[in-house]
């Protein structure tokens, strides 16, 4: 992974990226260790497969534990912006209409690693969180999607 890249992120998307951390490595990481001990203890083989799948489970795990602090890391926590124009950035939220549907969708634009489109959490990386990023009120913007082009209009931007 490139440590120096920089991904700003909210508080909120920090402080679960924490939680996260803290549960896998004080909850879990001790759950799998035993029971990589419990599995060594009836020999390292090829025929284990309790000792195999506990270590196989114990490498994902500390995988995504090393991915976590990675995350973490890069994270630019973004603190109280004053915003004296409306414009679409991290931690705003934005009601857009796809123009040629007519749905419209409220999300909060997030950071990377926070993005969860069903509960109303935009990435700022995705197609449409790009294509929106520094837009005002009331603008249009083409976004380009596997299924083809798609117009999408800005109706509101507030700061939270």
């Amino acid at each position: 992974m490139n440590h120096s890249r920089r991904v700003i992120i909210t508080r909120d998307g920090f402080l679960r990226l924490i939680d996260r951390l803290n549960y896998l490595k004080h909850v879990v990481r001790p759950r799998v260790v035993e029971e990589l001990k419990e599995a060594r203890s009836f020999g390292i083989n090829l025929n284990n497969t309790q000792f195999i799948n506990a270590r196989e489970k114990h490498i994902i795990l500390e995988k995504n534990i090393h991915d976590l602090e990675d995350k973490i890391h890069r994270s630019e926590i973004l603190v109280g912006c004053r915003f004296y124009v409306k414009r679409v950035f991290i931690g705003t939220e934005v009601e857009i209409e796809n123009l040629e549907t007519g749905e419209v969708n409220s999300y909060k634009i997030v950071g990377p690693y926070e993005s969860d489109v069903a509960n109303g959490r935009l990435s700022s990386t995705s197609p449409v969180g790009r294509a929106i990023l520094g837009k005002f009120e009331g603008d249009v913007v083409r976004v380009e999607v596997p299924a083809g082009t798609r117009r999408y209009r800005i109706l509101s931007i507030s700061v939270p």
